[in-house]
């Protein structure tokens, strides 16, 4: 059995879709989906005085530093002081037995005025045969014997008195004293051994204060850092207003108080490295840096420069190094690679990719990509 339906009814489906449609606004749906751009945080970058400053890992070394190595040997008498204690320049640390060398002290002015006595027997013989040979009693070879011999026993007295102060010297040796004020290390020996120059150091004595501190500088930093762009001399960069300042941070995170001063600069390149050595001096007053310890040593150019800053928040990284998302024109974001110097406060320094004035994302930076509009807020402000 066929059915068949009407025409009418058809076409009056067919005119109810066509209401149907007719009744959406394509205009009003696609401005109802649109989102409005992404609001995102923004800081501009700002020029502001920077002094130029790197960082180097650097070691603290003693002005001075020496063995004290016995000069005649002996058995060690006494110890004067304390292993680690403090010493004062010319204070008495150690004593070797005296005795063998006063005797010795005392012989030796004994031969001295045994060599004396001939001596002076032997000028009174000169005197006389002088008289006899010119007045012709004695010969000339006889005088001359007399002249010889009485310039021996010269001789004699001028060993003796040789022998004196080599005996006394040897005598000063059998007290050790300290030739600067320092810290002395431990003793290497005992009260009762025997020492000498060939036995070894008895003990180490250290300077404490001031104190060096050696670290090696690139070419760069030394000519931004150290020269500050100039070429004067180290001597009148040590002396004028404007020399680097150096500072430290110790091994537990603490910058040292103190200030340092620049001393040496070292007159060539190492090739190996393509660095230069220097060496810095801190007074060491409270006496917190001890020879040996390894810090960070902060150089600060003299000068300060102009520079463009931005926030750290704005610094972003990937394969190719550093880059911020800047507000180009219309509101689009920008991807810029840019060159980084230093960090001054809560900032970097940049030193390519970015002018003055122009503006980063330092807030919402999950929320856009290159490319997109955005509604940047000034931080700190309103909406730009």
């Amino acid at each position: 059995m066929v059915h068949r339906f009407p025409v009418a009814g058809i076409s009056g489906l067919a005119v109810l879709a066509t209401l149907a449609l007719a009744g959406c606004n394509p205009s009003e749906e696609t401005t109802q989906s649109a989102a409005p751009p992404p609001s995102v945080t923004v800081a501009a970058a700002v020029r502001q005085e920077v002094r130029q400053s790197a960082e180097f890992v650097g070691q603290i070394e003693a002005v001075d530093d020496v063995n004290l190595i016995a000069r005649v040997s002996g058995f060690l008498e006494s110890k004067a002081i304390e292993d680690g204690a403090r010493a004062k320049e010319g204070q008495l640390l150690f004593r070797i037995e005296r005795a063998p060398y006063e005797a010795t002290l005392a012989s030796a002015k004994a031969d001295a005025a045994k060599a004396a006595a001939e001596a002076a027997l032997k000028a009174a013989d000169l005197e006389r045969d002088r008289d006899l040979f010119e007045k012709g009693h004695v010969s000339k070879a006889k005088y001359e014997a007399t002249l010889a011999a009485k310039e021996q026993a010269d001789a004699v007295v001028s060993a003796a008195e040789a022998a004196i102060t080599q005996a006394e010297l040897n005598l000063s040796y059998t007290e050790i004293h300290a030739p600067f004020a320092g810290q002395l290390g431990k003793t290497n020996f005992s009260v009762g051994d025997v020492v000498g120059p060939e036995a070894g150091p008895i003990a180490r004595l250290v300077r404490m204060a001031p104190v060096y501190v050696s670290f090696s500088i690139s070419e760069r930093d030394y000519l931004d850092t150290v020269r500050g762009g100039n070429n004067e001399p180290l001597a009148e960069v040590r002396a004028s207003d404007q020399k680097p300042d150096i500072h430290l941070l110790l091994p537990n995170g603490q910058r040292y108080d103190e200030d340092g001063e620049i001393v040496f600069i070292d007159n060539n390149v190492n090739p190996q490295t393509g660095t230069i050595a220097v060496r810095g001096r801190f007074a060491n007053e409270d006496g917190r840096l001890v020879a040996g310890t390894f810090v960070t040593v902060l150089i600060e150019a003299g000068e300060s420069a102009s520079e463009v800053v931005i926030p750290q928040a704005a610094i972003q990284r990937d394969q190719r190094g550093p880059f911020v998302l800047a507000i180009g024109n219309e509101e689009m974001v920008e991807q810029r690679y840019v060159e980084l110097g230093e960090i001054v406060d809560a900032g970097y320094v940049v030193r390519d990719g970015l002018q003055e004035g122009e503006r980063v994302i330092t807030e919402g930076l999950q929320k856009v990509r290159p490319g997109v509009p955005v509604n940047a807020v000034l931080a700190g402000g309103s909406a730009e």
